[in-house]
């Protein structure tokens, strides 16, 4: 596995990715469905405007989730500006914010297995219940923030539930991204390069 960021020279086209962004200081800017409607509304613009697929995606109080397929490596910049330039724009001018740092923190991966696909996936779809802004299936499943509710009806509640039990419990580095090591051990990763 590949941590983009520390390479910037290689963003393979036809590849999925991971992209993992975490607030300053951890600091909960989107604490309410209106502030989290702001980094929903740059998903929505990836799609729209870049045509690009979105698989999952979670917007948590103080980091976000999103993996989705490029056809070319090189859009990840443009993918990266919607979630950390226009959120920022947006979220400053709604809300007044008088200082610049909104985003710490951003991590990116390419997926290189269909393992480590459906792990990410349930990751990502149970990250609200992981950090409790949610407390059951029904709940998350019901959260327009968080992708679980199409995977429920994709592969079935139960399905579901067990991909997201899977992968519950991986930890968060100190910065909001996904402590990888807690992936590596289940076999998932291999080197793209």
């Amino acid at each position: 596995m590949q941590n983009i960021d520390k390479d910037k020279t290689y963003w393979p086209d036809n590849s999925m990715y991971f992209l993992t962004g975490s607030t300053f200081l951890h600091y909960p800017y989107f604490k309410t469905s209106e502030q989290k409607q702001i980094i929903f509304d740059q998903i929505n613009k990836i799609k729209e405007k870049l045509n690009i697929e979105i698989t999952a995606y979670s917007v948590a109080v103080n980091h976000y989730h999103l993996k989705f397929y490029l056809e070319e490596g090189l859009n990840l910049a443009k993918v990266k500006q919607f979630m950390h330039g226009g959120t920022s724009f947006e979220y400053k001018r709604k809300y007044k914010m008088k200082y610049n740092a909104l985003w710490q923190s951003r991590k990116t991966f390419v997926i290189t297995s269909d393992e480590m696909d459906w792990m990410i996936t349930g990751y990502i779809a149970g990250n609200l219940l992981k950090h409790k802004e949610v407390s059951t299936f029904d709940e998350l499943k019901n959260n327009p923030f968080s992708s679980y509710n199409f995977i429920a009806e994709k592969y079935g509640d139960e399905s579901a539930q067990e991909l997201v039990r899977k992968v519950i419990d991986i930890k968060e580095d100190i910065e909001g991204g996904v402590d990888m090591s807690g992936l590596e051990k289940m076999n998932i990763f291999r080197s793209k390069i």
